[in-house]
């Protein structure tokens, strides 16, 4: 097996790559729920730091700007995020 992390021993990783084929593909699902909801409210923490004053539309629009492209925003949202600053 190649080893993907150079400050992981093959046999650390070979550790933790059979712990996750083990684990049920329902918890894995859960566990990918939970990583993706604290990230992303770990980014709006990061907006209300920088933009203390913004609203909360205007926070949820630089939230949605950083999770996806330009083009995504504008064909899902209607609103170009670079023009408006975001």
């Amino acid at each position: 097996m190649e080893n993907i992390w150079p400050d992981t021993s093959p046999e650390a990783q070979r550790v933790l790559f059979d712990l996750t084929r083990a684990t049920p593909v329902w918890k894995r699902l859960r566990l990918t729920c939970e990583l993706i909801q604290t990230t992303r409210l770990l980014m709006l923490a990061d907006l209300r730091r920088r933009f203390p004053h913004a609203s909360e539309e205007e926070l949820r629009r630089r939230l949605i700007a950083r999770m996806l492209t330009r083009e995504e925003v504008e064909r899902a949202f209607g609103f170009d995020p670079v023009n408006e600053g975001y």
